[in-house]
């Protein structure tokens, strides 16, 4: 993510930093924010020098830029269902467990961006090593 939004993922997950029923949602997805910037610098200074980094680097980038865009969804979704208990709006139950599972997806799948990222900063060594006969 660049430009605009990189700067909307960032903007919204500092928002929601200030917010007691976000503030988790919001540091995972800021710490997701970080991992997918850092890879995507990663990328950019080693997969032009050697092409097989980026491909090998392919399928990693693309979980994590799943996981940060989803994680961008359900603090959204934690958003306006704080905001619904709050008024009295809609199902309470219903927006309580909207905030269950988002904080579950902050807890469980966002910190799954380090690993991706660490793959991805792997490089191409170890699937290239295998030579064609092999297969």
């Amino acid at each position: 993510m660049s430009g605009p939004a990189n700067a909307t993922v960032g903007e919204e997950a500092a928002a929601g930093k200030g917010d007691p029923e976000l503030e988790k949602i919001a540091g995972a997805l800021e710490r997701a924010l970080g991992d997918l910037q850092t890879a995507t610098m990663w990328l950019m200074q080693n997969g032009l020098s050697n092409p097989n980094n980026a491909g090998a680097a392919a399928y990693p980038y693309m979980t994590l830029m799943g996981i940060v865009c989803l994680g961008l969804m359900w603090l959204r979704m934690a958003k306006a269902s704080a905001a619904a208990l709050a008024n009295g709006a809609g199902s309470a139950d219903f927006h309580r467990n909207k905030l269950l599972t988002a904080r579950f997806f902050a807890d469980r799948i966002m910190p799954q961006t380090n690993a991706e990222r660490r793959k991805l900063e792997a490089g191409a060594e170890s699937i290239m090593a295998l030579p064609m006969e092999a297969f």
